[in-house]
């Protein structure tokens, strides 16, 4: 009975330990995080972000964006695979990149009371790439700015 006993606290201790290891909270932008097998960044705010070298080693990247294909922030994002959840977070900006393993993932995103799912494959070599979408989120896109053709010529002509 002690040794049953025994086995089921190591056991609690081991599953609790895996699901606080999980839970990521709200990533600090730009700086890697990692837990147990899995390396994750939150980026992807501002131009020297998105060119940084160095998300490009990352094998799945995650792109958010909204109506007209702005990028949106502040999303809680998490990331299974096998019905196992891998990661759960909070990213600030577009992009959510993973240092993970070959093979098939799904990923569940939550933004302002909608959620968008989808399934993402890295691969071998190179970057796996999916953009999940909340066409209803987003601010107004700005019309297209027209240029005013004069009719009469310019001064001094």
């Amino acid at each position: 009975m002690i040794l049953v006993r025994c086995i089921l606290v190591g056991l609690i201790s081991a599953l609790s330990s895996a699901a606080f290891a999980q839970e990521l909270g709200t990533l600090v932008p730009d700086t890697p995080t990692r837990t147990a097998n899995i390396e994750v960044v939150c980026t992807g705010v501002g131009l020297d972000a998105r060119q940084n070298p160095a998300w490009t080693g990352y094998p799945l990247k995650i792109e958010v964006a909204g109506r007209g294909g702005q990028y949106l922030g502040d999303v809680h994002l998490v990331l299974s695979q096998k019905d196992e959840k891998l990661a759960m977070l909070t990213c600030g900006g577009p992009w959510i990149l993973f240092r993970v393993p070959t093979g098939r993932y799904q990923v569940e995103a939550q933004m302002e009371g909608r959620t968008a799912f989808s399934t993402a494959f890295v691969p071998v070599t190179g970057q796996g790439r999916i953009i999940l979408r909340f066409p209803e989120l987003g601010g107004a896109m700005s019309p297209p700015v027209e240029v005013m053709k004069s009719s009469s010529p310019p001064a001094g002509q």
